[in-house]
């Protein structure tokens, strides 16, 4: 079993369509749309049937966005006409890159694994504000998720210290390290506070369409409930802020989020590499240089966990739950595509 498994991999894939991307790393599925300057996020709910279900709102992906102040004036990322939106970076490592005569603003998309999990459960969102002029700038950012799934029950969020039934901010006094949207099927998990992320100055949940239509910081109003009569009931978001900050010329600022599937043991990446990689790499012909060095380093780090949690279910003589093994199934079917392994 062991060695069949040091050779299955994860199917990391791209299509493109109608001026989508599509990319899919374990149990996520990302989809970027070009032309809007929009993502969307799925995970898979039946590993068996490969059925995905959306993190947040993908009817219309342009209700969650990525704004920012720079000099006091605002833009859109997407829709503003100073900026024009390109596709850029790898299968592994998408990248949607606005650009302007002043500021190129990249959102760089990784494929994470987070706690306990043995497939990839979220994705690290980086982004990157560089100052192409030759004077500083003073931008921020305020990054918008059009959250659904905690509207079905009385709390719409739960942090690691409490519940939350009405509007809410998340500072550095609040403590909190991490905030979750869940219905019965899927929980979504949101960092604040994790190692080697970058912890926003503040975040507010609110009624999607107060942070939508105001163009930088919705006042907090304390007790608040989730609706904006007469349009928008029942419906809350999420967006983290980023207060504006002196880039210099030729400069950066780097913001990153991590945004994956509830795990019971908590927030940290997973993201350890074996040392047997240099073996594997040498063991396959189907990828070349770098391409064939990522290529295994995803497949040990996912497979690796996986040897150690079936190790964990045989020790204790305990069955394997149905979706690990349906898991195993997933795996073992994708590398005969991929390696072409009968």
């Amino acid at each position: 079993m062991k060695k069949l498994l040091l050779v299955c991999t994860i199917l990391c894939a791209v299509s493109f369509s109608a001026g989508a991307a599509e990319y899919t790393d374990g149990r996520i599925r990302l989809v970027i749309n070009e032309n809007t300057g929009r993502f969307s996020l799925y995970f898979m709910t039946d590993i068996a049937r490969e059925r995905y279900f959306p993190f947040f709102v993908d009817q219309d992906p342009r209700t969650s966005f990525l704004a920012l102040m720079v000099n006091n004036r605002n833009y859109r990322m997407g829709e503003s006409a100073s900026f024009k939106t390109r596709l850029g970076g790898t299968p592994s490592n998408p990248v949607l890159i606005f650009e302007s005569s002043f500021l190129t603003v990249t959102e760089e998309f990784s494929f994470v694994r987070t706690g306990s999990s043995s497939l990839t459960n979220g994705i690290r969102l980086t982004i990157s504000i560089t100052n192409r002029g030759e004077r500083p700038v003073e931008a921020g950012a305020r990054f918008l998720i059009d959250t659904t799934l905690g509207e079905e029950g009385s709390s719409h969020f739960i942090t690691d210290r409490r519940q939350i039934h009405s509007e809410a901010v998340i500072d550095a006094s609040s403590g909190d390290s991490y905030w979750i949207s869940k219905n019965s099927q899927l929980a979504l998990m949101g960092s604040v506070d994790a190692h080697n992320l970058t912890r926003p100055d503040f975040i507010h949940l609110a009624n999607w369409k107060r942070l939508n239509d105001t163009p930088w910081k919705t006042p907090f109003i304390s007790g608040r409930n989730f609706n904006f009569l007469p349009y928008s009931i029942n419906d809350s978001a999420v967006c983290y802020y980023y207060e504006p900050a002196v880039i210099n010329p030729k400069a950066s600022r780097i913001i990153s989020i991590v945004l994956a599937s509830e795990d019971e043991n908590g927030f940290a990446l997973n993201n350890s590499v074996p040392d047997d990689l240099s073996q594997l790499i040498q063991s396959s012909a189907k990828f070349e240089g770098a391409d064939l060095r990522e290529a295994i380093q995803t497949d040990l780090i996912t497979l690796r966990d996986m040897v150690n949690r079936l190790d964990m279910y045989l020790s204790s003589g305990t069955s394997v739950p149905e979706d690990e093994l349906a898991a195993i199934g997933l795996l073992i079917s994708k590398i005969k595509s991929k390696y072409g392994i009968p």
